[in-house]
């Protein structure tokens, strides 16, 4: 691609690189002003009852997952460390979304082989989410891969009554939004599905510049945009030439306050 735009305009193909990467870092300079957890109380509860449109799950303020995106081999003794389950080289990207599909933070610094959890549970939207009465009341939507805690709810392993098969269908249309968006996400910036073919040190600007400008779209209610067979074609190629065959698990903390918390709201909203 790269060269391909040095030779439309008649330049070198660092000095594309070099200009791609100084935007980059310029745009995803704006993250305060376009990735942020809610901030203040109305917002708050504007997000949740989004989401309780949904499916009827309240108190939600957003779906958090991870992604890999693809990279060349960082090279190095900690190479490997960049290697996911899926056995590419990749970063593990977090992000949480609200139910508009806004970005409402991301991390971008993870090798591949860290585990959604361990990424979830050192970033700065887990502190803030523990320490910050702003959101006491309310929780994130995560996946079995994440411990259950009261601002991080998880689906019943083995549901055993009719109100949690309840909880647990809500709690997957729910969270399917950020499924949703990484489809947006990766279909509007092909690079992050394709792969990012640079310096690792410069990934992360890149995949930042990429949410920013995702949001921004948003805002100014630009069409989502289309599938493309090609791109679609080359990343399904991409992935059976990396089954995931090494599968990687890791044990969840069990947090009483969290599992406490899931078994108020199932009888309180699925059980009629």
């Amino acid at each position: 691609m790269q060269l391909a735009i040095a030779d439309l305009f008649d330049v070198s193909q660092p000095t594309v690189c070099r200009v791609v990467h100084r935007v980059s870092a310029a745009i995803a300079s704006l993250l305060p002003d376009f990735i942020h957890l809610p901030v203040n109380r109305e917002e708050c509860k504007t997000v949740s009852r989004k989401f309780f449109n949904i499916a009827g799950f309240p108190k939600v303020i957003g779906a958090l997952d991870g992604t890999f995106v693809r990279i060349i081999s960082p090279g190095g003794e900690d190479a490997e460390r960049f290697r996911c389950r899926k056995s590419y080289f990749a970063l593990n990207v977090q992000t949480i979304i609200d139910a508009d599909l806004v970005i409402r933070n991301v991390v971008a610094r993870w090798p591949g082989s860290a585990h959604d959890s361990t990424v979830f549970n050192n970033s700065a939207a887990c502190l803030s989410l523990k320490t910050n009465e702003l959101y006491r009341d309310f929780h994130l939507l995560g996946d079995t891969g994440y411990a259950c805690e009261k601002y991080l709810l998880t689906p019943f392993g083995n549901p055993r009554t009719l109100a949690e098969v309840r909880y647990n269908k809500s709690h997957v249309l729910t969270r399917n939004t950020i499924e949703r968006k990484y489809g947006i996400l990766k279909r509007r910036f092909p690079c992050l599905s394709i792969g990012l073919n640079c310096n690792i040190e410069k990934v992360p600007a890149i995949i930042v510049a990429c949410c920013v400008l995702h949001n921004l779209c948003i805002r100014l209610d630009d069409p989502e945009p289309p599938a493309d067979p090609q791109i679609e074609a080359l990343v399904q190629q991409l992935e059976l030439e990396n089954d995931d065959v090494t599968p990687s698990f890791e044990i969840s903390s069990r947090c009483p306050a969290g599992f406490a918390k899931r078994n108020v709201i199932v009888p309180n909203f699925f059980s009629g």
